[in-house]
């Protein structure tokens, strides 16, 4: 559900949070400062920028304190037409406030927001790699493939757990393949990843900085 209220003890708060009006919809920005690579997540829809069970400000203090990286987690209010744009205009106006220079940002995304990363991000050349986590394959399914054939950056990982609905779809997506484009398997995990939350929050050390799993019961085929 979108409620973007964290919990009561000070560690699983963001270093900061930021309320931001689009489309007139409220948008919650979940910060913790670090170098010029901007981790930025996108919830999936009716998600907050905290996540159940506060899975993304997780993953925030895990990358951020492995690699020093900036963290800016989106929430994705239920009725909320994304406005891409305004989003990277966030991190822009976010970098140059904190005199980041020649940042690159690494997009994360799941369901509703791995859609979004896949459809918009060859639109912004700062976007460098992407993980992009059960994005729905049956929605707007042209707009899928274009943004895949026009990704330009480093990487795109397009994740899928052998339990989510769009998993039988990946073969007929597999011809789009690439030396940057590459689609990771994992075994046994749904949409959600229930009951393998420990290795949703590692999975993007993994596929963004080739960082060791400590989550063995889980099997990931790229």
């Amino acid at each position: 559900m979108n409620n973007c209220t964290p919990p009561s003890d000070l560690e699983s708060h963001f270093d900061k949070s930021v309320l931001m009006i689009q489309n007139e919809k409220e948008i919650e920005y979940g910060i913790i400062d670090g170098n010029n690579i901007i981790i930025f997540i996108k919830a999936g829809m009716e998600g907050s920028c905290y996540g159940y069970k506060n899975k993304y400000l997780k993953i925030g203090r895990l990358l951020n304190e492995k690699h020093g990286c900036s963290i800016i987690s989106s929430s994705n209010p239920l009725g909320y037409q994304t406005d891409f744009a305004a989003e990277m205009n966030f991190i822009k106006d976010y970098a140059m406030k904190h005199n980041l220079e020649d940042y690159k940002v690494y997009y994360l995304g799941h369901s509703n927001g791995a859609a979004l990363g896949i459809i918009n991000a060859w639109h912004f050349p700062e976007i460098n790699r992407l993980v992009c986590i059960n994005a729905p394959l049956m929605m707007n399914p042209h707009l899928l493939i274009q943004g895949i054939k026009k990704f330009n950056g480093e990487k795109m990982s397009l994740v899928y757990g052998s339990k989510d609905p769009s998993f039988d779809m990946v073969k007929l997506y597999s011809e789009l393949e690439f030396e940057n484009i590459e689609f990771v398997r994992v075994k046994n995990a749904d949409h959600n990843f229930t009951g393998n939350l420990d290795f949703f929050i590692e999975l993007p050390g993994l596929l963004l900085f080739g960082d060791e799993l400590k989550c063995k019961n889980v099997k990931v085929h790229q």
